[in-house]
């Protein structure tokens, strides 16, 4: 089902004009040429009467109608309700939306996550001495190996 929403009295004028314009356009610009070609060629050679507007907009709506009901593909407008979905499809889909947002979740942070690294690479070239960490470098490690070996040797 489609929603429409009509904001205030400006888009009541709209929809009222849309409503006009519809109306003039597949009624009674018809609805008048039907009445033109009726007055014109069929009152003058073989003496019909003269048909007013309104008479022409109902010969228009009669020829419209005859044509849909002898047409073989019949109304091009349906009203039939969509097929509803059964409780285990609804879920199924609501289940497949979930799966998408977290794979959606999971493929950022990737993404993100590859940056990071490629911005890291060059942060790693850089002296970070000054810098202190909880994860011990190879610096450390020699560093400590040595302070060992003098303390030891004293």
């Amino acid at each position: 089902m489609k929603i429409i929403q009509i904001d205030g009295i400006r888009g009541l004028i709209t929809a009222a004009f849309i409503g006009v314009c519809l109306f003039a356009g597949f009624v009674i610009f018809p609805g008048f040429v039907a009445q033109y070609m009726w007055n014109k060629y069929l009152v003058s050679s073989l003496m019909f009467p003269v048909l007013n507007l309104l008479q022409g907009v109902l010969l228009w709506g009669i020829v419209a109608i005859s044509y849909c009901i002898l047409s073989k593909k019949g109304f091009a407008i349906s009203f039939k309700e969509p097929p509803t979905l059964s409780d285990d499809e609804l879920n199924s889909i609501i289940n497949k939306a979930k799966i998408h947002s977290k794979m959606k979740k999971i493929n950022t942070m990737v993404q993100k996550s590859d940056s990071f690294e490629k911005n890291n690479n060059s942060v790693i070239d850089k002296d970070l001495s000054h810098m202190s960490s909880p994860i011990r470098t190879s610096d450390d490690i020699s560093v400590e190996n040595k302070e060992e070996e003098t303390v030891s040797k004293l």
